[in-house]
């Protein structure tokens, strides 16, 4: 059996740009974005060059308007998520990060903020029952993240679900 990364579409509709139903109707609900198409051809055509994507599952991408970022997920070691980067940059021709999606908010937002150090992450319930988490990041690492703040808390937001602050100490 030829095993492949797995998808939110079909490959065929994938690399014939043509939709079925089913693929149709995640376009037009959203769950699959604009950006989403753009990876996932790129993604499609790699397979062969990169074997690293006979595993692991697309979870999805992210404009942050800096760059593109890219969530999958299941067993990808640092090495194939860099080549990955390498990849998908030069084809798309944007900078592309690609970053292993978990279920520990913690570790996603480690990996959205890298290089910076997170040092804590903290849950705050706000009077109209909404969750907000502040990222406190280091004084010193201020510069990767400081000129993007919004950028980096909207990012953490479509990524997680939940509206993030990102304070300095």
């Amino acid at each position: 059996m030829h095993r492949a990364l797995k998808y939110p579409l079909d490959r065929i509709c994938i690399k014939s740009g043509v939709y079925c139903p089913s693929c149709q109707r995640k376009i037009e609900t959203g769950v699959v974005s604009e950006v989403d198409l753009q990876v996932l051809r790129e993604l499609v055509n790699l397979e062969d060059k990169l074997k690293q994507l006979k595993k692991g599952e697309y979870v999805k991408s992210v404009d942050t308007g800096s760059e593109i970022l890219v969530l999958i997920k299941n067993g990808f070691d640092q090495s194939e998520l860099a080549q990955l980067e390498k990849e998908l940059s030069s084809t798309l021709g944007r900078r592309v990060k690609v970053i292993e999606y978990v279920n520990d908010t913690k570790k996603l937002i480690e990996q959205i903020i890298a290089p910076a150090s997170l040092l804590g992450v903290n849950k705050i319930w706000l009077p109209t029952g909404e969750e907000l988490v502040t990222i406190r990041v280091s004084k010193r690492d201020r510069r990767f993240l400081a000129r993007n703040k919004e950028q980096y808390e909207a990012t953490i937001e479509k990524v997680t679900g939940v509206k993030a602050r990102i304070v300095f100490e």
